[in-house]
């Protein structure tokens, strides 16, 4: 009866307890929805835990991006699977960057994990030299992680702001050449069939005649063409 006993209780009692030889190859349900990941393991003989959530701007929310065990180690069934899944976009308020150092905003950007898109350097009249002067994306925006922002740092105070000139009245080409001795580009032409004035002939600009700017700016302009 002991030797009956002791046959059971390693061959069936013991191997039931640990689970011995019911070992398989732990199922992969990473990028699955929650839902269908937890009935896929629970299907399989697992139990299911969701340790957290973290925020994700490239993918939905409730979506596996982190199993434990790992897809393809062998594991005993009964296993708990431990996962991780998404929150879905976070989104927050553009943070205000202007009149902050680069190395600052650097790291405002990190802490939001924003990325720096650009860095250009231009003139300002309010702003001192090296702080940022202006951002392509408002303060108070709503965003998301991983959205790109570019950033404007003043070089200071210019030696002499830009006037725009008046423009109304010139030929197109006297309009394009004011343009560029004033220190400013030429921006879009508009053409607008006009009977009573000669061709190509300036009827409107913007900006208008008379503004002030730290750095060079487009110049559109309205011209006469035939009917």
């Amino acid at each position: 009866m002991g030797v009956i006993l002791a046959l059971i209780f390693d061959k069936i009692v013991m191997p039931h307890y640990v689970r011995h030889g019911k070992e398989i190859t732990m199922i992969d349900v990473l990028k699955k929805p929650t839902n269908e990941a937890i009935g896929l393991l629970k299907s399989n003989g697992f139990e299911v835990q969701v340790v957290d959530t973290i925020d994700s701007g490239n993918l939905p929310k409730g979506i596996v991006i982190d199993q434990q065990p790992p897809p393809g180690r062998l594991v005993k069934k009964g296993r708990n699977v431990r996962l991780v899944i998404t929150g879905g976009t976070h989104f927050f308020a553009m943070p205000n960057l202007v009149g902050r150092p680069l190395k600052a905003a650097n790291i405002i950007l990190d802490n939001h994990k924003l990325m720096l898109d650009a860095v250009e350097y231009l003139y300002s009249s309010d702003k001192p030299e090296g702080v940022i002067s202006d951002q392509s994306i408002p303060p108070g925006t709503m965003v998301s992680a991983n959205r790109r922002i570019s950033l404007v740092i003043s070089k200071g105070r210019p030696s002499r702001q830009l006037e725009v000139p008046m423009l109304t009245g010139l030929s197109l080409e006297e309009a394009q050449e004011a343009i560029r001795k004033a220190g400013f580009k030429v921006g879009q032409i508009r053409y607008v069939p006009t009977a009573d004035l000669n061709p190509f002939t300036v009827i409107d600009q913007s900006p208008q005649p008379g503004r002030k700017y730290d750095n060079p700016i487009i110049v559109d302009l309205q011209v006469t063409c035939e009917p």
